[in-house]
């Protein structure tokens, strides 16, 4: 849908609002630019988010109390109401052929004295109440003209519209009928052929319908033809992507199973899991090929992906190449940094943090340019300009759909066509996973280590708090420990929830007086961090006050205990990312969840997170909840610009969008001929907004 209309040498769909459309001022173009909507084409791909359907006509004797009616009307009487508070009522006397009823409309008493003359017909819609018997209350209304066929508010299927406060449904109706009349000529995006064998009106067409349909089915399939041509644009663009990935011949051929690599087997304290063992055969296969890696890792929490990531570590360090290991938070880097300095530290490799925080930066950017630093570990400070490397062969970014797509490539780009591993704990339906990361491998941990169980979760009603912290003693007796997770640092004025400062000096100077404790939240520095991590690892901090920021990352095994205050109010994949930093050795552990929902869906999270243990359960539940883009981060994925399709929904249409699109590009691979080249306009496009994502 992303092609210009020109009509006298004017390009009418790029043109703004104000200019090309009656009745928009500064006012109502701010209003709409708060909506996304800035140029005519805008307004026309802001498409309905409902319908109703007023075609059926309720006699006036029949209309009933409580229902929602829509009446043919002649105005027997209107008068204006003068309210208190400078408020007037209009009230009208309408009647038809059965009968008479009132309709007020409160707030526009003016109406009375200028729209509804005596003898003025039109359709009402709207809920009937009670004023001297049945009366519509602030309905909508259509006045009817001399030519009849012209309505748009009433007396048909009438669109409903996502809105902004200063805006009304009847003024957007009236804009995007007026956007109709001047765009006549939308040009076709799609093939021919493909119109065809999908029995697609054309765009102009489709466009029209989806606004102002005859029927709700002719709605449904003007929509369906929209979505279906988002979603060929974006499948073609992904294959496109992973067309000219494979034809690659320029990577880094790296030798597996070199001294490295072999001392990482021997020193591993556990065996592999045969997810594990899986993964990594496939990362040796890309590595060890001369076309770059760029490879998807998903995996639940507590999967084991830290340890395969090693692996590809050590087999890059074998060849004398650097890895880079890029986290989207300060602390998530610190603990991927502590754990792999265990690890690769005793033999002889030199590991630094490159955080906005670390102290030293200069000399790390300095040892990494100069090849004497192996692997560093850090935020966004890795693909700043200033950040340099000597020879670079693997980047692994870690909780990647965290990052922008040019935040990625230009790390990518501090290497001469360094492998390329990306991680997240967020598990992913396939469907969507081909959408989102369609250009990559994917590999899936689709076992936990043996001997985990899993955890138990529920709610603590108020008033049961002594008991919690009863339990918290006596783990903390018997030798485990317990993160309390609160959403603040401080106490706010603006937000009612529980800060881990205030809490933590409540708490643990009082029940938890006799239990070594510790806080933790982002506004510590690095160092501090450390120290209380290591503390905290090391046994000696029995209870972990924090904020959020342990809740990726963090392997504490005989952390069996999580309270989080105020559980209702975080997202349910964040949920589970935390309670997944307890469960990982092979005692039994709990999360608690405390506070009373404040809302319909913050008490389905809670009730979800105590009924699903499994990530990709949680995902899929998690999706109903909020949508792909808040859980998978569509702006990181180049897909915010989705106007007619909704990748939960058109699960059937995403896949038959994917196979013609295959389909298209196995006979024409470059979109080189004629019929092709609107699309590969579009494609063209969708490229450089997912780029600049």
């Amino acid at each position: 849908m992303d092609n210009v209309d020109v009509v006298d040498g004017h390009t009418l769909l790029d043109a703004p609002v104000n200019t090309e459309l009656p009745g928009v001022g500064p006012k109502r173009a701010e209003a709409l630019a708060r909506l996304g909507i800035h140029t005519v084409r805008d307004l026309l791909l802001h498409f309905p988010r409902d319908y109703q359907d007023r075609r059926a006509l309720t006699p006036i004797a029949e209309a009933r109390e409580g229902e929602v009616v829509t009446i043919q009307g002649e105005v027997v009487s209107a008068r204006n109401v003068r309210l208190r508070g400078r408020m007037s009522l209009a009230v009208l006397r309408l009647k038809d052929a059965s009968g008479e009823m009132s309709a007020t409309f409160f707030g526009r008493g003016f109406l009375a004295n200028t729209t509804f003359v005596r003898g003025a017909r039109a359709f009402f819609s709207g809920p009937v109440g009670n004023y001297k018997g049945p009366c519509l209350k602030n309905p909508e209304y259509e006045l009817i003209p001399e030519d009849e066929d012209n309505l748009l508010h009433t007396g048909r299927i009438v669109p409903v519209y996502p809105l902004v406060e200063e805006l009304s449904q009847r003024l957007l109706r009236r804009l995007v009928s007026s956007a109709l009349e001047v765009t006549s000529g939308l040009r076709e995006t799609l093939p021919e052929v493909l119109l065809k064998l999908h029995l697609f009106p054309a765009l102009a067409e489709a466009v029209r319908q989806v606004h102002f349909p005859a029927s709700l089915e002719q709605a449904g399939r003007a929509r369906g033809r929209l979505a279906y041509e988002e979603l060929l644009v974006m499948q073609v663009r992904i294959l496109r992507e992973r067309q000219r990935r494979l034809a690659e011949e320029h990577g880094i051929r790296h030798a597996i199973n070199g001294p490295l690599l072999k001392s990482i087997g021997r020193a591993l304290p556990f065996q592999l899991t045969q997810a594990q063992e899986r993964v990594i055969s496939d990362i040796f296969k890309d590595m060890a090929s001369p076309r770059p890696m760029l490879r998807l890792l998903q995996g639940d929490v507590g999967s084991g992906k830290t340890v395969v990531a090693l692996h590809a570590i050590a087999a890059a360090l074998d060849g004398g190449h650097q890895a880079a290991f890029m986290a989207p938070t300060e602390v998530l880097a610190e603990q991927h940094y502590v754990h792999l300095r265990e690890q690769l530290a005793p033999l002889g490799i030199e590991l630094a943090l490159l955080t906005g925080a670390s102290e030293g930066a200069r000399d790390v950017r300095r040892r990494l340019a100069s090849g004497n630093l192996h692997v560093v570990l850090g935020t966004h400070a890795l693909f700043q300009e200033k950040t340099k490397f000597e020879r670079l062969g693997l980047v692994i970014v870690d909780e990647q759909h965290r990052f922008g797509v040019m935040q990625r490539e230009k790390l990518r780009q501090k290497g001469e066509e360094p492998d390329i591993l990306h991680m997240t704990a967020t598990p992913i339906p396939r469907t969507l996973a081909l959408t989102l990361y369609g250009s990559m491998d994917i590999s899936v941990l689709d076992e936990m280590p043996p001997g985990r169980l899993p955890i138990k979760t529920a709610r603590v009603p108020a008033g049961k708090e002594a008991g919690l912290y009863q339990y918290i003693r006596e783990q903390a007796a018997a030798g485990y420990q317990t993160y309390i997770i609160c959403p603040l640092i401080e106490a706010s004025d603006t937000r009612a929830f529980t800060s881990v400062i205030e809490h933590f000096d409540a708490v643990a100077a009082e029940p938890l007086a006799s239990v070594s404790s510790a806080v933790l939240h982002g506004r510590l520095t690095s160092a501090e961090k450390e120290f209380v991590m290591r503390r905290f690892k090391a046994g000696e901090v029995k209870v972990l006050f924090s904020t959020t920021v342990i809740e990726v990352g963090i392997d504490v095994p005989a952390a069996t205990t999580m309270v989080i205050e105020d559980a209702w109010q975080f997202g349910l994949t964040q949920l589970h990312q935390l309670r997944g930093r307890i469960g990982r050795g092979p005692v039994q552990s709990h999360c608690f969840l405390m506070g009373k929902p404040r809302t319909q869906d913050g008490a389905r999270r809670l009730e979800v997170l105590c009924a699903c243990s499994s990530g990709f359960d949680i995902a899929e539940e998690d999706l109903k909840l909020r949508g792909p883009g808040e859980v998978f981060g569509l702006r990181q994925a180049g897909l915010t610009d989705l106007k007619a399709a909704d990748l939960l929904r058109d699960t059937r249409l995403l896949d038959q969008a994917r196979r013609d699109a295959e389909a298209l590009l196995d006979r024409d691979p470059d979109l080189q001929r004629p019929e092709h080249k609107p699309l590969a306009a579009a494609v063209a496009v969708a490229a450089q907004r997912a780029l600049h994502a």
